[in-house]
């Protein structure tokens, strides 16, 4: 590896409440960290402990915040750098895969010419062409997950948010799946956030990996990780250890979250 990396996420505060009946419920509590780019680097924390409302901050999603959220430099709804994975996908079922990759850079008024050669471009890349005609109800798990994450590239984002990305899939699907966005995040050096509830995934993937609190969530731990993106350190003991560690860091903390 070479020198040090510019750091292009920066948290720094951040505070999220939501107000229902009159009252204030808090999702997010001085939440702090710090990315470098072209980094890949996992969530991880209790169910309902805010992981999905940090995302819809970094997304640009949410304004309703407090504290300081920086992506370059830059607010999140001030940039178009980030690209959101949701958990189901969010694919639209009446469209087939090409037109559903195409479909941000339609919004984005890009022409017509150039979406035509980066959605091909892309579905090449990532071995869709053969099935561009088709619809998501027509594909399996892993190709529909593959069709997100085309429809977020051909976006040409510098930070990739992916939201349990590969839950719905089986245990051998979710494997190469995490072979695949391994090998993506290699050949284009994107900055890659993703929150899981598998730990041996964010140990296999995460070069960090930062650990939430239970509500109002925030960052208990934050684990640097050297066997990220070894393929042969599932079976080492290095790897269970730090998989197991990171159990029971889960298991103090998530009693009592909502």
């Amino acid at each position: 590896m070479g020198g040090a990396k510019m750091t292009y996420l920066t948290i720094e505060s951040l505070s999220v409440n939501y107000r229902h009946d009159n009252q204030i419920a808090p999702a997010l509590k001085d939440v702090r960290l710090q990315l470098s780019r072209g980094s890949i680097a996992a969530i991880i924390g209790p169910s309902g402990c805010g992981k999905s409302t940090l995302f819809s901050v970094l997304a640009g999603l949410n304004r309703q915040y407090e504290g300081q959220v920086l992506l370059d430099g830059k607010e999140p709804q001030d940039t178009e750098g980030a690209a959101l994975i949701l958990q189901e996908y969010g694919l639209l079922p009446w469209k087939t895969v090409w037109d559903n990759v195409r479909l941000g850079l339609q919004i984005k008024k890009i022409p017509p010419a150039e979406i035509t050669r980066r959605v091909e471009e892309m579905l090449g890349q990532l071995g869709l062409l053969s099935l561009r005609k088709r619809f998501p109800v027509q594909l399996s798990g892993g190709q529909r997950q593959r069709v997100a994450i085309a429809r977020s590239l051909v976006l040409e984002p510098e930070l990739l948010l992916m939201d349990e990305p590969f839950s719905s899939l089986d245990a051998l699907t979710r494997e190469e799946m995490q072979d695949f966005l391994l090998q993506i995040w290699q050949e284009t050096g994107l900055t890659i956030l993703f929150i899981t509830h598998n730990i041996e995934e964010a140990v296999f993937l995460g070069q960090r990996i930062f650990v939430l609190s239970e509500c109002p969530g925030t960052v208990v731990r934050e684990l640097v990780n050297p066997l990220a993106g070894d393929y042969s350190a599932r079976g080492k003991m290095e790897f269970l250890a730090m998989a197991n560690d990171l159990r029971a860091c889960l298991r103090g903390r998530a009693k009592g979250c909502v």
